[in-house]
């Protein structure tokens, strides 16, 4: 009877630990099934809107679907992405992440402000980094904020200008 009790106990611990190894397993797994369509999902949308882009001029998806109200002078935009800048007085410890759209004249400008991409992104680092946190909160300064880079990159162009600057993303943290 002795012999028994061993027998079981012994045999026992083995199969307890290859449940538990199994629960683990199959924790994992669901674990890995689960981020892999995340990633998929997510890198689907990103690549439908990367291709979308790609075929059609820089003009914001809600402009195609305005019908009738549409502003027929709100034809060429050049889309700024996700510029990500330190405001004056954080010591690098907060950040503004900004999408800008500048609304211009022509084809022309467009194509000039994409010859320029560099220059633009430096005037509008120039704006956003000279503003302080309450200022880029403040709604009465984002105007004048546009003001400013309006200014700054129709000081870059020679043919064209920017007539309205659009923030389509603007997070602070």
């Amino acid at each position: 009877m002795a012999e028994t009790v061993q027998t079981g106990v012994a045999a026992g611990k083995p199969a307890g630990k290859s449940k538990k190894m199994i629960m683990i397993l199959s924790v994992v797994v669901l674990q890995l099934v689960a981020a892999y369509f995340l990633v998929a999902f997510f890198l689907r949308q990103s690549g439908g809107d990367t291709q979308a882009a790609e075929n059609t001029p820089a003009a914001p998806p809600a402009q195609v679907n305005r019908g009738a109200s549409a502003d027929p002078n709100f034809d060429h935009v050049y889309v700024v992405k996700d510029l990500i800048v330190n405001p004056a007085g954080t010591n690098g410890l907060r950040f503004l992440l900004t999408t800008i759209g500048l609304e211009v004249t022509s084809e022309e400008t467009v194509k000039e402000l994409e010859k320029r991409d560099v220059q633009v992104h430096d005037s509008i680092i120039g704006v956003l980094t000279s503003k302080t946190l309450p200022e880029l909160d403040d709604m009465a300064v984002r105007d004048s904020l546009k003001s400013s880079i309006k200014v700054a990159i129709n000081q870059e162009l020679t043919t064209g200008s920017v007539m309205n600057v659009y923030f389509s993303k603007f997070i602070i943290q």
